[in-house]
């Protein structure tokens, strides 16, 4: 939504066509987050907002109906799909972008020469055949992977020569030398992650337990004078500290007793534990 307001103060001539530029652009651009993160930007970090309005959150709002939050995360998308671009990346939305933001802050600290070496990994990476540019990025780890190996590929590491498997100085190798080492230690290392990921999926989930529910089915359960018992004492540090137990109601004997935690949820999930081996 578009509001008129009243000026506030005249800026300067250069400064007001360019306002009006940058204006143009995020009405022009409102599909294209991009574009319209770094119009927005260079509003904010300029303050042309104050020709009608004293915060950038007000113009936000009165100009284009964002909160400052929503322009927070279009100027960050942009910010993330301009450090991308030299390397071949280039994110069709905002939530792409957006994923991409811890690998895109590795690149950013890359020398230029180290940032063409992550592209060519990209490329390498790539699938042969893709519709959308968007389709030879990598995921964001791999991304964050390439970067780091990149970066830590000093001219005085020793590396694994590609040819011989002698180990020599990383700066003794020719420039294609280098990047089949940076590709080598790129794909094992990303290899290592997708096995662990590969893993993880496979790992049986761990069960979710209501604990107030388990209670209650659990009671249903115990042999007669038995008693499912939460107590709640002080602790030797002057706090609270509950436990969760199984008490034969006749002898007091405790039959089943989970460790003590600082909250009842924590208890009664260490009983559980407890009660099913």
């Amino acid at each position: 939504m578009m509001i008129d307001t009243e000026p506030l103060m005249a800026l300067p001539e250069h400064e007001q066509a360019r306002l009006d530029a940058l204006e143009q652009s995020v009405a022009d651009g409102l599909r294209d987050f991009q574009r319209t993160g770094q119009a927005l930007s260079e509003i904010r970090d300029n303050a042309f907002y104050r020709a009608t309005h004293e915060t950038f959150e007000a113009y936000l709002q009165d100009r284009w109906g964002f909160t400052l939050p929503q322009a927070g995360r279009l100027i960050e998308a942009a910010d993330v799909a301009r450090v991308l671009a030299p390397i071949g990346i280039q994110p069709q939305h905002e939530r792409q972008a957006r994923a991409m933001k811890a690998a895109a802050r590795l690149v950013t600290d890359l020398e230029p020469e180290q940032q063409r070496v992550v592209a060519r990994l990209v490329e390498a990476a790539a699938p042969e055949e893709r519709d959308l540019p968007w389709e030879m990025a990598p995921d964001p780890a791999e991304l964050r992977i390439m970067a780091s190996v990149v970066r830590k590929l000093e001219p005085d590491s020793t590396v694994y020569h590609p040819d011989s498997g002698d180990e020599v100085p990383y700066q003794s190798l020719s420039v294609p030398q280098r990047f089949e080492v940076a590709r080598t230690q790129a794909e094992q290392k990303t290899q290592a992650y997708r096995e662990k990921q590969e893993a993880k999926a496979a790992a049986p989930q761990p069960e979710k337990v209501n604990w107030a529910d388990w209670c209650l089915n659990h009671a249903q359960t115990l042999a007669p004078g038995q008693r499912l018992e939460l107590v709640v004492e002080r602790d030797g540090s002057g706090g609270a500290r509950a436990q969760a137990r199984i008490v034969d109601g006749n002898t007091g004997e405790v039959l089943a007793e989970g460790q003590g935690a600082p909250y009842l949820k924590k208890a009664v999930l260490n009983l559980v534990s407890e009660v099913k081996g």
